[in-house]
C-alpha cells in the first residue's frame, strides 16, 4: 500500500518548517546562554564600575631608590598623565588606531578579518580592540572549544561596550596600560618601563615605546632583552605604524629606525635586587603589623595587593658598597682556596642535591617559562 503524494509532501513540509524553526531558535538560546554567563563570566555595571587591580607594594631606600616589591601580581599603577604621549601614540598604532571613533567595538576592523582571514586565507589580525583587550584581560577565556571561543568573542563585545558606557578612554588606556601583562611575571606599563629600561614611563623615549607597545602582540618572543632581533622587527614595525598613520614625520620615523636594540634591564621584584636579606625581614615584620593593627583610617591593608609604599632607613650607596665588598672577599678567598687545593672540587656540578636545588629557584622556573631549553639554561 503507498503513502498518498500528498501526505508525504506534508510530512517533508512539516520537516522543512520544523527544521527552519530549530535553526533560528539556536543562536536566540546561544546568544541567552552567553547573556547570563554560561560561558564565562558576563559582570553587570556595578561590577565593573568597581574595578581593582592587585598592585605591588614597593620597598624604598632612604635616599628614594627602589629596593624592591612584594606582590601576588607585580605591578604598580600609575596615572595616565604620567605616561610619555608617544607610547598612548605607538598602542594606538599597532593595536587600535580608531579607539577614538568606535564604542568598544571596530566594526571595519571586524569586516577586514572576515574577509581576509575567512575568505582569502591572510592573516589580517584579530579585530579586537583596546576596550576588548581589556575585558579579555579583566575576565580570561576559560576553554577552547570552537563553541567557547565564538561565545568568549561575543561576550568580549558585550563587556567592551558596558565598559565603554562606564569610563571615558583615557580611563580605559589607563585601565588597560596597568592591567596587561608583559611576560616576566610583570604586570602594567610602570613595570615593564622599570625592567626593561630602568625608568618610569614618562621618561621612554619613542623608540622605547615602541619596543615596549610591540611586546604586547608575544610578550616571551618579542622580549627585547632576551629576543632582541624580533623585538628589533616588530619594534620598526610600530614606528612605521606611527608614521603611516601621521603620528610621527618620515625624519623622526627615520631616526628611530636606527636605534638599536638596547636595554637596561634591571630585575627588581620580590627575589631579585640589592639588599635581600633585609627585605625579607622587613617583610616578615610588616607581615605581622599589618595583621594585627589597622591603620589608622581603621583600614586593614595586604602587603601583596594594596600597593603600599615602603620607606626604610638603608641606605642603597652603603648597602651597594657592602655587598660589592662582600662579593670582592669571598672571589678572593675562593681564589685563594683553589691555589691550595686545585685538583679539589668542593661539589661537582652535575651532584644531584645542587642541581634539585637549583631547580627549585626562582631563576630557573624563570628561565623553563621563557620557554629556554636545558642546554640554554646550562
Amino acid at each position: 500500500m503507498q503513502r498518498n503524494p500528498e501526505k508525504k509532501k506534508e510530512i517533508w513540509l512539516r520537516y522543512l518548517i520544523g527544521g527552519l524553526i530549530l535553526l533560528s531558535t539556536l543562536p536566540i538560546v546561544y546568544l541567552l546562554l552567553i547573556w547570563n554567563g554560561y560561558f564565562g563570566p558576563m559582570p553587570d555595571r556595578a561590577e565593573l564600575s568597581e574595578i581593582k587591580n592587585y598592585q605591588a607594594s614597593v620597598v624604598y631606600s632612604a635616599d628614594g631608590e627602589r629596593l624592591g616589591t612584594y606582590f601576588l601580581q607585580n605591578r604598580t599603577e600609575v596615572s595616565i598623565d604620567d605616561v610619555n604621549p608617544v607610547l598612548i601614540d605607538a598602542l594606538l598604532a599597532i593595536e587600535d588606531v580608531r579607539f577614538y571613533q568606535h564604542r568598544g567595538i571596530d566594526y571595519r576592523a571586524l569586516a577586514r578579518v572576515f574577509v581576509s582571514t575567512l575568505l582569502l586565507g591572510q592573516d589580517a589580525g584579530g579585530g579586537s580592540t583596546i576596550t576588548q583587550q581589556l575585558a579579555k584581560n579583566l575576565y580570561p577565556r576559560q576553554n577552547n572549544s570552537f563553541l567557547h571561543l565564538a561565545a568568549d568573542k561575543i561576550r568580549e563585545m558585550i563587556i567592551a561596550r558596558r565598559l565603554e558606557n562606564i569610563y571615558s578612554k583615557e580611563e580605559i588606556l589607563q585601565l588597560y596600560l596597568n592591567r596587561v601583562s608583559f611576560g616576566e611575571e610583570i604586570y602594567g606599563i610602570d613595570m615593564a618601563s622599570r625592567r626593561f629600561f630602568n625608568k618610569p614611563p614618562s621618561a621612554l623615549q619613542l623608540h622605547e615605546a615602541a619596543t615596549l607597545t610591540g611586546m604586547l602582540r608575544a610578550t616571551s618572543w618579542y622580549n627585547p632583552y632576551r629576543n632582541p632581533e624580533p623585538s628589533l622587527t616588530r619594534r620598526n614595525v610600530v614606528i612605521r605604524q606611527m608614521e603611516r598613520y601621521g603620528m610621527i614625520d618620515e625624519e623622526i620615523a627615520a631616526s628611530a629606525l636606527h636605534e638599536p636594540i638596547s636595554t637596561q634591564y634591571n630585575r627588581i621584584s620580590e627575589s631579585d635586587g640589592p639588599a635581600p636579606y633585609f627585605r625579607e625581614h622587613l617583610r616578615t615584620k610588616l607581615a605581622r603589623i599589618l595583621q594585627n593593627e589597622p591603620a589608622l583610617n581603621g583600614e586593614t591593608y595586604n602587603l601583596y595587593t594594596d600597593g603600599l609604599v615602603i620607606h626604610t632607613t638603608l641606605d642603597s650607596r652603603l648597602q651597594e658598597a657592602a655587598e660589592t665588598a662582600v662579593t670582592t672577599h669571598l672571589r678572593t678567598l675562593q681564589n685563594r682556596f683553589q691555589a691550595q687545593r686545585p685538583d679539589t672540587l668542593f661539589a661537582d656540578r652535575n651532584d644531584p642535591a645542587i642541581l634539585r636545588a637549583w631547580r627549585q629557584t626562582d631563576h630557573y622556573k624563570q628561565l623553563v617559562e621563557d620557554g629556554f631549553s636545558d642546554e640554554e639554561i646550562e
